[in-house]
């Protein structure tokens, strides 16, 4: 528990210094997450006895979120470029790897690499950083309140199938505390300077708070397919970077689109 707090109390205030800084700090930051998370996924798929095409996996891991904060309009044709190169290598080491080898390949491209290119994509929108920053608030917020009311007051199990230490009371308290977090972030962010789409954020962030557990518990199914524990032991107390950021790789693209849509399609 000790060893948790203490990593937590380094780690956050670390990743709200890159947020506030942004730029060239912020997108360095995000690529080596995405790097370092890409590498974990491969152990994984080799766990899971997948034939892994590693350096398809981190090069993407590099790209996507680099290209992508010039020019977000290149999404489709990176992405598409990315299908056929993933294709030729996949011929290349056929026929030890299968199609369903090349679809894990390209779903861990767009999990990890993709999702890590959106922390860069929303912090570029206007009023970004504002908005990575009530992310993360309700995200690790959401963390707390599932933590220590399932650790203190869970009896009923729920997803133990997958995780077997969730409970039912731990998924309400991390509810409970993201929507407060959320909330309070935008309140006081208010005072300090006007919130684009404040009422939207708070309106959005149950179900923020809801997708963000969501994304804990596909991480663990990931991991109980592989029969690990947890991704690495690269941060002590918390595990990897998959386990640390596995909320945030559902939440901030899905925030991210949810924006876009209300921006082209409401405003």
């Amino acid at each position: 528990m000790l060893t948790r707090i203490i990593s937590a109390a380094v780690g956050i205030p670390l990743v709200l210094l890159f947020v506030f800084r942004g730029g060239a700090l912020y997108l360095g930051a995000v690529i080596i997450l995405s790097l370092l998370a890409s590498i974990e996924l491969c152990r994984i798929l080799k766990r899971m006895g997948i034939v892994e095409m590693q350096l398809f996996l981190y090069v993407g891991a590099v790209l996507f979120p680099l290209l992508l904060s010039f020019e977000p309009s290149w999404l489709p044709n990176f992405l598409m470029l990315f299908v056929l190169s993933g294709a030729i290598i996949s011929l290349s080491k056929y026929p030890e790897s299968t199609l369903s080898d090349l679809g894990a390949n390209f779903f861990s491209i767009l999990y990890v690499a993709f999702g890590f290119a959106h922390f860069v994509l929303l912090r570029q929108m206007e009023q970004g950083m504002l908005l990575v920053g009530y992310a993360f608030t309700l995200i690790w917020m959401t963390d707390i309140g599932a933590f220590f009311v399932g650790t203190y007051l869970g009896k009923r199990p729920f997803f133990t199938h997958i995780s077997p230490n969730k409970t039912l009371e731990g998924a309400l308290g991390g509810l409970v505390c993201g929507v407060l977090g959320g909330v309070v972030f935008c309140v006081i962010m208010q005072r300090l300077a006007p919130v684009n789409n404040m009422g939207f954020l708070i309106i959005l962030t149950p179900f923020l708070s809801v997708v963000g557990q969501f994304g804990d518990l596909f991480e663990s199914a990931v991991k109980r397919l592989a029969k690990t524990k947890d991704s690495s032991q690269l941060i002590p107390g918390h595990g990897g970077i998959l386990d640390r950021f596995d909320s945030a790789l559902w939440v901030i693209p899905l925030l991210y689109h949810i924006l876009q849509i209300r921006i082209n399609i409401f405003s």
